[in-house]
């Protein structure tokens, strides 16, 4: 299966952390080669593919031995499909980055692929309790459903950050933010506990803290991008966590005939396909 791109040559990648290669966006969303030819052409004329390292939409695909990851042959197309990204960014955002103890506590904002993703890790690792916050009330149900202790709409600034600092004894020891919001990030720095970890996945807007907020209780922000994986290395993880029904990513799965394309957006953009995958007849 295919996932991002990465050169394999820089100090980023011989330190085992790929996702922040050096080149990382020429190889990746440049709709190019690192050198800024293309693979695809039409009529003697470039056409601009590439995207993730290999592009998608499509009944085949360009890739390179660096992003082809081998995965069991049992596993389904449709539950491979998410782990060359929004499974592997949530569960290696928990599992490389954050690495909880069994028992710690785990909040989670944001109940999509991404968000769930790190849920299902978090439940895998033994957190305890595990919290997901989200708008929409059939993805809280899915969380319950997947081993979330207590999922919570959002609610009044003061309320939220009460809730789960009383769900998590005092405060969570890890957050997982996939919604870049600023007024989310605010209250997640608020719900940690001291030297606590707050996780951003998410791609938005700048958000401003209060750095003596921060400093005063010695929380840790990171920045994490494709869950800090080494493909190669971490996608049979949850792949093997599935197989012993440990990550049920196949809970998260909504497929559509390419042809239905649209509907599969909509599905995503109204929250009733948590994780849309397109098949090809």
């Amino acid at each position: 299966m295919p996932t991002f791109h990465s050169c394999g040559a820089c100090a980023q990648c011989a330190a085992g952390h790929p996702a922040y290669c050096h080149a990382q966006q020429s190889l990746n969303v440049s709709g190019g080669r690192g050198d800024g030819s293309t693979p695809l052409s039409r009529d003697g004329s470039p056409v601009h593919a590439g995207f993730f390292g290999q592009s998608g939409f499509a009944t085949h695909a360009l890739a390179h031995e660096r992003n082809t990851v081998r995965v069991p042959a049992g596993l389904p197309p449709a539950v491979a499909a998410p782990l060359g990204c929004g499974a592997q960014t949530g569960a290696g955002t928990v599992l490389n980055r954050l690495r909880p103890r069994p028992g710690d506590s785990l909040v989670v904002i944001g109940a999509g692929g991404v968000g769930l993703s790190a849920l299902m890790a978090a439940v895998a690792a033994g957190c305890d309790p595990a919290v997901v916050i989200d708008p929409v009330a059939a993805r809280r149900a899915l969380a319950t459903g997947l081993g979330a202790k207590a999922a919570l709409a959002p609610t009044a600034d003061g309320d939220l950050v009460t809730a789960v600092r009383d769900l998590t004894g005092g405060g969570a020891h890890h957050i997982v933010d996939t919604t870049s919001r600023p007024e989310m990030l605010r209250q997640a720095v608020r719900m940690l506990r001291p030297r606590g970890e707050l996780a951003l996945v998410g791609l938005g807007t700048e958000v401003t803290f209060d750095v003596m907020s921060l400093l005063a209780m010695g929380v840790r922000v990171h920045g994490v991008i494709e869950g800090d994986s080494d493909p190669g290395r971490f996608i049979p993880e949850p792949a093997a966590l599935h197989r012993r029904g440990r990550f049920p990513l196949d809970r998260l799965v909504t497929t559509f005939p390419f042809e239905n394309i649209g509907d599969a957006v909509d599905g995503m953009r109204e929250g009733t396909a948590v994780k849309p995958v397109l098949t090809f007849g």
